[in-house]
């Protein structure tokens, strides 16, 4: 019963922050700070819809699967529900203040400031993402054991 919803909401969390980390991140690190506000915000205003709710379902089905398992499955499913709750709350307490302040209406960041905050969102974001491959690589190794 938990392992579909563990291993689709999982995957496409995961998938979903690892397109970002491959696909956007090299665009935003060559733009200038307009450019990159206004590529983030974009991409945000997309992505801050789905994925808090992937990463939600992600973490009750996997905490749900390992309530259920036993033996390996069950450790390696806590493992799994750790990781996707240390995103959870990293993403909350590091990422999203971050976010707010790259995209608030008139936002008048000085160029220093704009480059030190896209620099601590690349990098949590590039934390979060190996963070979600790990958990979800722990999901699908206790789902097929």
């Amino acid at each position: 019963m938990w392992a579909i919803p563990m291993l689709i909401a999982g995957g496409l969390f995961a998938g979903g922050v690892l397109m970002i980390a491959w696909e956007r991140i090299p665009a935003w690190r060559a733009a200038d700070g307009e450019e990159f506000q206004t590529a983030f915000a974009h991409t945000l205003r997309r992505a801050d819809r789905l994925q808090p709710a992937l990463l939600v379902v992600s973490l009750i089905s996997t905490a749900g699967f390992a309530l259920t398992a036993e033996g390996a499955a069950r450790g390696l499913a806590l493992l799994a529900s750790a990781g996707f709750l240390i995103v959870l709350v990293g993403s909350g307490a590091w990422l999203v203040p971050i976010q707010r302040r790259l995209v608030e209406p008139g936002s008048t960041a000085p160029a220093s400031e704009l480059d030190e905050l896209r620099s601590q969102w690349l990098l949590g974001h590039l934390l979060r993402t190996v963070v979600a491959l790990a958990a979800l690589t722990l999901a699908v190794t206790a789902a097929v054991s």
